[in-house]
């Protein structure tokens, strides 16, 4: 039943949001618990580091040495069935309010589109070496965190920002996915030890970067030796990533400064997500990279989408 009074809109809308950002949230769930199995699989912070790297997994079994793996694959089933859960409710709860809530429609029938392509996605990602697969899932993911933020902070502020801050964001959010893209590339391509340094990155050069194909979701990695060796020029995956992260980091705090006086308590959110997703990834490329580094960078990536979606959602007129 559709309740129109104010006070039943109202309650409507503060349930609808509390649904949408808590299958956010389980995303964030699923997001970290995925980037732990991808890098602790790759042999990242193995115990005989760094020979243990990007070693040739012999079974199934040897695919799950790292510890933790199983727990994490446990909590993003779980998580993964949860999100569904609450994007059909979500849905639901839209559809009973329509049409005035066409846009919160719109943005849980496009999460549910997402979870259903993840879906068909994950048939293939077991034992997949195809960078397109990883890429895949991965960006999947942080697409559909960043509609279900947008979702549930339309319903809880539906008042519209300045449409500078909604441009900003806009381009801050399309240089954040091509920035995940190289850093899946990076991981896909089993290169990260290819720059031993935040500005030491070896010999290697452009052209060898654009021959080398690490920048293809289509180049599969190649075995050596029991090793999945990166290809050649493949530090230039870590430099364009590192040159993207300037970018990145700019144009949200644009959008924090853009949104100042209309959004007070959440520009600031912005501007310290922006230096926690900075700081987590100088450190990784400074003192090379950990397990628990590399997955908080991740988690900390995902939450900066996510609030550039809400501010790009904010700003809609």
């Amino acid at each position: 039943m559709r309740d129109g009074s104010p006070v039943g809109g109202s309650r409507a809308r503060r349930t609808f949001a509390l649904v949408a950002l808590a299958a956010a949230a389980l995303t964030l769930v699923v997001i970290v618990a995925s980037a732990y199995m991808r890098h602790a699989q790759a042999g990242l912070s193995c115990p005989a580091w760094p020979e243990c790297y990007a070693r040739v997994a012999s079974g199934p079994g040897d695919e799950a040495r790292a510890s933790g793996v199983p727990t994490a694959r446990i909590a993003h089933r779980l998580a993964a069935t949860l999100v569904t859960g609450a994007i059909a409710l979500a849905l639901l709860l839209a559809w009973m309010q329509r049409p005035a809530w066409r846009r919160e429609g719109r943005l849980v029938a496009t999460a549910l589109l997402i979870v259903a392509a993840l879906a068909v996605l994950g048939i293939a990602t077991p034992g997949a070496r195809l960078p397109a697969v990883v890429l895949g899932n991965l960006l999947g993911g942080y697409l559909l965190l960043a509609v279900l933020a947008a979702a549930g902070a339309a319903a809880l502020d539906p008042a519209p920002a300045p449409a500078r801050a909604r441009a900003l964001a806009l381009a801050a959010l399309a240089v954040a996915f091509a920035q995940a893209t190289l850093g899946g590339l990076i991981g896909a391509q089993y290169a990260a030890l290819t720059c031993p340094g935040l500005t030491d990155c070896g010999a290697w050069s452009w052209r060898e970067f654009a021959t080398g194909g690490s920048w293809s979701p289509l180049r599969a990695p190649v075995a050596t030796g029991g090793h999945y060796v990166a290809a050649a020029g493949a530090a230039g995956l870590h430099v364009l990533h590192r040159v993207g992260a300037l970018a990145v980091a700019a144009l949200a705090l644009a959008v924090a400064v853009a949104l100042w006086r209309t959004r007070p308590r959440f520009a600031p959110v912005l501007v310290v997500a922006v230096g926690i997703a900075a700081g987590l990834g100088i450190a990784a490329a400074a003192t090379g990279p950990t397990l628990g580094r590399v997955v908080l960078h991740n988690a900390a990536a995902a939450l900066l989408i996510a609030l550039l979606a809400v501010a790009a959602g904010h700003s809609r007129r």
